[in-house]
């Protein structure tokens, strides 16, 4: 053998990640985007002034990098390409007809706004937490979720009410470059 695995392994590098977001179901590309810090201690979108900096075409990654104040500047240049794709569209989809995610969108959704909603450092309501954690732990256990849904009495409205109002709590608290 001559490639050794490090032990311990070497800690993750912090780098930035560009973002997609797709919220219309007719569009088959995301039609926004921000960028991430990722793999750190504190991953979080660009932002300035206390505000996400959004912006509609990828090849503005850079400029939102260079607008933003909250140390993503030192990490480098974004990559031109989408890394993650945060589907709402299809995660609303999900949410409310769906017995399933077995491809991890709603999962990847809700792990997403909840980066975003704590970066605007805004309370979501208790009743919306409660029923995004208890149905984020779930899809980490089991990409089944409609049997626990009914089990445990959720309503799926709920569950895209937490979503939607998520959207826009992020919404309010953005800026566009």
């Amino acid at each position: 053998m001559n490639e050794f695995v490090p032990f311990p392994p070497p800690a993750p590098v912090e780098g930035l990640s560009l973002v997609g977001f797709r919220i219309d179901p007719a569009s088959p590309v995301p039609q926004f985007y921000t960028v991430f810090a990722l793999e750190g201690e504190n991953d979080r979108p660009a932002m300035s002034e206390g505000r996400i900096l959004f912006f509609t075409r990828a090849d503005r990654a850079a400029a939102a990098v260079a607008a933003s104040d909250n140390g993503l500047r030192e990490l480098g240049t974004p990559p031109a390409e989408v890394d993650i794709l945060c589907d709402i569209a299809e995660s609303l989809f999900i949410a409310n007809s769906q017995k399933s995610d077995e491809d991890g969108v709603l999962l990847d959704c809700i792990a997403c706004l909840d980066d975003l909603v704590r970066a605007t450092q805004l309370s979501v309501p208790a009743d919306y937490m409660t029923v995004l954690s208890a149905l984020s732990a779930r899809l980490l256990e089991n990409p089944e979720f409609g049997s626990w849904v009914e089990e445990q009495g959720i309503d799926r409205e709920r569950i895209e009410d937490a979503i939607m109002w998520c959207v826009g709590a992020v919404g309010v608290k953005s800026r566009w470059v």
